[in-house]
């Protein structure tokens, strides 16, 4: 399953290297690719760890940007 988010007001490139990194890390993500200009993330993951992985990236991102609203396009 691949999934594509919008980071709503991202202001670090460098914030967002080291949260795709993280999340990549997670259990079930096979890929995750990020665009700090368009401010999207997609996460392609096992269908039945996507769940859990969304709840994790969204902790991952507010721990580094609490300000960005997390959601999915």
């Amino acid at each position: 399953m691949k999934k594509t988010y919008r980071l709503k007001g991202l202001d670090c490139a460098n914030c967002l290297e080291k949260m795709e990194r993280k999340i990549s890390k997670l259990k079930g993500v096979k890929n995750v690719t990020s665009n700090f200009f368009t401010e999207k993330m997609v996460i392609e993951a096992d269908d039945v760890f996507m769940a859990e992985i969304e709840e994790e990236a969204a902790k991952i991102i507010k721990k580094h940007e609490p300000q960005v609203v997390f959601e999915e396009v």
